[in-house]
């Protein structure tokens, strides 16, 4: 008897379809990975400018904080209602010995 052997093709077929499979997500995702990529550099680039006009704000507004700091006089307190305490009140660092606010016993 002659045993006739087949050469079957199958197992390499679905091997080559998977790797196909597999290639194709790889692009894919390679693909997917530049683009989130590009946006994250286009988000960044758009914050960085964003910071510099608010830095910019913000040193103008500490220039002219300053130069109304240094504007302030005793007079132009006294035109807007302030005094000078007759008997301040200072707090004392020393420790009490109870926390309890009914100290007069």
């Amino acid at each position: 008897m002659n045993k006739i052997k087949i050469i079957s093709y199958d197992k390499r077929i679905l091997l080559f379809w998977s790797l196909v499979a597999v290639s194709i997500f790889s692009l894919f995702i390679y693909i997917y990975a530049i683009n989130a990529t590009a946006r994250n550099i286009a988000v960044r680039q758009d914050l960085e400018k964003k910071i510099v006009a608010i830095s910019a704000n913000l040193n103008s507004l500490e220039f002219s904080y300053i130069e109304l700091r240094n504007n302030v006089t005793i007079e132009l307190a006294r035109q807007h209602g302030f005094t000078e305490a007759k008997s301040p009140l200072y707090v004392s660092r020393t420790n009490p010995s109870s926390l309890s606010l009914n100290t007069s016993r």
